[in-house]
């Protein structure tokens, strides 16, 4: 099959999917990003979006990330949350980094705590690894590992999760991915356990400047994961 009829055979997978309902587990949004990305050398950015589902308000992130040197990169997140037909907003901070430790591996952490509340905090260990096919395809590889309470489910140990995000780059102006994203609970796997099949695209507006959509589709666990999530991100480059 080849990789323009494999892509249009995916997008109508995702359509037919779309009837499903979703929500991202908590532990794939505590990162300093704006979603599973591999280390950019040289790169310093900042970016803003809003997502939302069915069922809240919505969440306004706002990011900043620097790639130190060829090895080490750094960021933060702020997270604000709206709640109650915005009558209540709460914010939260992520602060992390990553560390290069093979041409194409990478570990990492995030700190989430909140700010003015009292929902508790979050640590997250990331391995990253991108596995490159050819000029256009590759696939981005993450495990990650969370703990304490606004990371792990009630009844559970640590949170895990598990990800592959295949990537087409058309043109350095279009990118389409989609993720395939699991977590659960270690403790309570059988009522916390989620798949979800996350489609984004990425678009280049301006040289320095692009925007990515996406679209979260749960295909398990009606129970706990019934909400559409759609958002959208502006990231500029320096």
């Amino acid at each position: 099959m080849s990789v323009k009829n494999l892509f249009r055979t995916s997008l109508l997978l995702i359509i037919w999917l779309a009837a499903s309902a979703s929500a991202l587990d908590r532990i794939w949004d505590t990162r300093y990003t704006f979603g599973p990305e591999f280390l950019v050398r040289d790169r310093t950015s900042i970016g803003a979006g809003f997502y939302t589902n069915y069922q809240e308000d919505g969440y306004l992130p706002i990011n900043a990330q620097l790639a130190i040197n060829d090895f080490w990169e750094v960021g933060a997140k702020l997270l604000f949350d709206s709640e109650d037909n915005m009558e209540s907003v709460q914010s939260y901070v992520d602060v992390g980094g990553k560390y290069r430790v093979l041409d194409y591996s990478t570990i990492g952490a995030d700190f989430l705590i909140g700010i003015g509340n009292k929902r508790g905090a979050g640590l997250v260990f990331t391995y990253t690894s991108l596995h490159p096919v050819s000029r256009i395809f590759s696939t981005l590889y993450e495990a990650r590992l969370g703990f304490f309470d606004r990371i792990v489910s009630d009844g559970g140990l640590a949170e895990f999760a598990f990800g592959a995000t295949p990537q087409f780059k058309f043109t350095p102006a279009l990118i389409a991915m989609i993720g395939i994203e699991t977590s659960g609970s270690l403790g309570n796997i059988v009522d916390d356990f989620m798949v979800d099949i996350v489609p984004r695209v990425q678009i280049g507006i301006l040289p320095y400047f692009h925007v990515m959509t996406e679209l979260s589709i749960g295909i398990m666990q009606e129970k706990n994961n019934d909400r559409m999530r759609l958002g959208a991100y502006g990231i500029l480059e320096f």
